[in-house]
């Protein structure tokens, strides 16, 4: 029931469960591997037999200078791509919809509303772009050219602040609407043991007792909501079930 990434010496390869099939792909950078090479190691990581032979599909990540410009508006793959681990396409396929909505303009197309559409737009990538950057320069690897590279590299001035807070006193702060919260930073950069030297300094005018009740309180609302919830395979046989070919 879940998406599975692994790192590998040129980037990483995602396993993706399906009811007919299993999903694999292999996303890395073509300065550190070949194209052939990247495709033979992808064959040989495989849990089973190939279906089929590799495809390999180009990208250059990054977003149109302008998404909405004069009467047209791009939208999707139209307006750019990013590096896909974080599978947001479908998200921003959605927001861009939303905020066309909430700017929708009359037959005047106003500038203002077009300059507004496209700072929230340039907002909501560059936050995703952060966020997915960090995957990737948290790493301690050190064992191939690419990893050393994705450690050692410059990153947004707003991201290395957010590590440099969080690394401090456990701090982070969300900015505005950006796509991921707190949990999702948080458990990027302690799962890459990016680790706070301190905490906040209020923590130590609670009781033991009372956190100890906080975080069970916690624990006990978690549970409850997997108690009621149905298995996965349920699920899928409720909403989802394949047709057997």
């Amino acid at each position: 029931p879940f998406v599975r990434c692994t790192a590998r010496p040129a980037g990483w390869t995602w396993r993706i469960p399906l009811q007919h099939r299993t999903g694999n792909g292999y996303v890395y950078s073509n300065k550190y591997i070949s194209d052939d090479e990247a495709a033979s190691n992808l064959l040989g990581w495989l849990d089973g037999r190939a279906l089929g032979s590799p495809r390999v599909l180009r990208f250059t990540p990054g977003q149109r200078k302008k998404c909405w410009d004069k009467n047209v508006v791009a939208i999707g793959l139209a307006s750019g791509f990013l590096e896909p681990l974080e599978s947001t396409s479908i998200f921003l396929i959605q927001s861009a919809i939303a905020r066309l909505i909430n700017l929708f303009p009359d037959q005047g197309f106003s500038e203002v509303i077009r300059e507004r559409y496209n700072a929230q737009a340039a907002f909501e990538i560059e936050h995703i772009r952060d966020f997915i950057i960090l995957h990737f320069y948290a790493t301690e690897r050190d064992d191939t050219p690419f990893w050393n590279y994705c450690r050692t590299m410059n990153v947004p001035k707003e991201l290395s602040d957010n590590i440099r807070l969080f690394r401090d006193s456990g701090r982070f702060y969300r900015n505005a609407e950006e796509m991921f919260a707190l949990p999702s930073w948080v458990e990027v950069m302690v799962g890459q043991r990016i680790l706070p030297e301190r905490w906040h300094p209020m923590v130590d005018q609670m009781p033991q007792a009372e956190l100890e009740e906080l975080v069970g309180g916690v624990k006990k609302v978690i549970a409850n909501c997997v108690e009621v919830m149905p298995p996965h395979q349920a699920f899928i046989d409720r909403y989802f079930k394949a047709p057997r070919p």
